[in-house]
Order: structure tokens, then C-alpha cells, then sequence
């Protein structure tokens, strides 16, 4: 049996150390691999962060649609319960009120809140919808006189902006033409 001698053959023995001119090369790739490490495990975890947020925000909007599709249903419940005929059962009309804080409860259960500005109001445009300007002495221009369909928010989103009659200022009637050159005659 051979035994080779590994300076013989120029490798060195594990557990020596390299070559003093290969030492700098070595600790340089070694740093170089470290850093490309590090890098890639902040884009890992960069990555996994901005798709737990992408996919929050996507069950955001599927729960905000389906929401406002269902916002139409509360506001005929309450329609409903407020023309309820005085000779209606009360059984019939415990229901029909039953249905609608139903209704209500898993709105809030979801943290919609309901946007019902009160008259007098300054109008905003982000949250409310203008659906008429009234002339009027009562109010300032540009104040809420009335709410024609409440509006719902969830959180800092809105889902449905509040439709509202805007006071505007009184009319001022225009002058009427006189002219001042009269035709030849």
C-alpha cells in the first residue's frame, strides 16, 4: 500500500491552512457570498411581507364588494321597517325589524359604519355625493340641507358615498339688457 504525501502532490492537508496568497482571495469570495446571502434573505423576507399585504388587500376588496352589493338590501330593510302599516302583525313586524339588525350587525361585524351627515354640515366631495344644489337663504353655501341616501365607510375606504342636497346661495336675478343704441328708424 501507496501512501501519497500531500505536499507531494501540491493539496494541502485538511485542517491547514491555505496558502498565504490565496488567504485574501478566499476571505474576499467568502465576504462577497455573505453579503449576496444577507441581500437575499432581506428580498426574501421583502417579498413574503409585500404578498401577505397584496393578498390582504385582495380579500379587502372581494369583502368590500360584496358589501356594497349588499348595502342595497339594508337600505330597502330599512324602508321597509319605516313604512311598516300600523295594522301589520307584530309578529311580521318584529321579523322584518329582526332581518334588518341582522343586516346591521354584520355590517358593523365588518366594520362598516354608516355616513348620514347632519344638515348644516360642510358638503364633502370625497364622502358625499351631490345630487342637487338648493337655493337658500338658511345655510350657508356649501352646507348639507338634507341626506337623500345615507353613505357607508369601512375603515378609511369609502364604500358607498353619502348622497345629500348641497345649499347654495340665493340666486341673484341678472339685470336685464337695456340697449343703449336704438334701431334706425
Amino acid at each position: 500500500m501507496t501512501t501519497e504525501d500531500p505536499q507531494a502532490s501540491g493539496a494541502p492537508e485538511t485542517g491547514e491552512a491555505p496558502p498565504a496568497e490565496l488567504a485574501p482571495t478566499l476571505e474576499q469570495e467568502r465576504d462577497q457570498f455573505k453579503a449576496l446571502a444577507q441581500r437575499t434573505q432581506a428580498d426574501f423576507v421583502n417579498f413574503k411581507r409585500r404578498t401577505e399585504d397584496e393578498r390582504a388587500a385582495a380579500a379587502r376588496t372581494a369583502s368590500g364588494r360584496v358589501l356594497v352589493r349588499l348595502l342595497p338590501v339594508v337600505d330597502d330593510m330599512r324602508r321597509a321597517v319605516a313604512s311598516v302599516p300600523a295594522e301589520a302583525p307584530a309578529t311580521w313586524t318584529d321579523g322584518v325589524k329582526m332581518v334588518l339588525q341582522n343586516l346591521a350587525s354584520l355590517l358593523e361585524a365588518e366594520g362598516v359604519t354608516m355616513v348620514e351627515p347632519a344638515p348644516g354640515d360642510t358638503f364633502d366631495p370625497a364622502a358625499q355625493e351631490a345630487v342637487y344644489y338648493q337655493p337658500t337663504d338658511a345655510q350657508p353655501a356649501g352646507a348639507v340641507l338634507s341626506v337623500v341616501q345615507p353613505g357607508y365607510r369601512n375603515a378609511d375606504r369609502v364604500l358607498r358615498p353619502a348622497q345629500v342636497v348641497v345649499a347654495k346661495g340665493p340666486e341673484i336675478p341678472e339685470p336685464e339688457a337695456t340697449s343703449e343704441t336704438e334701431a334706425p328708424g
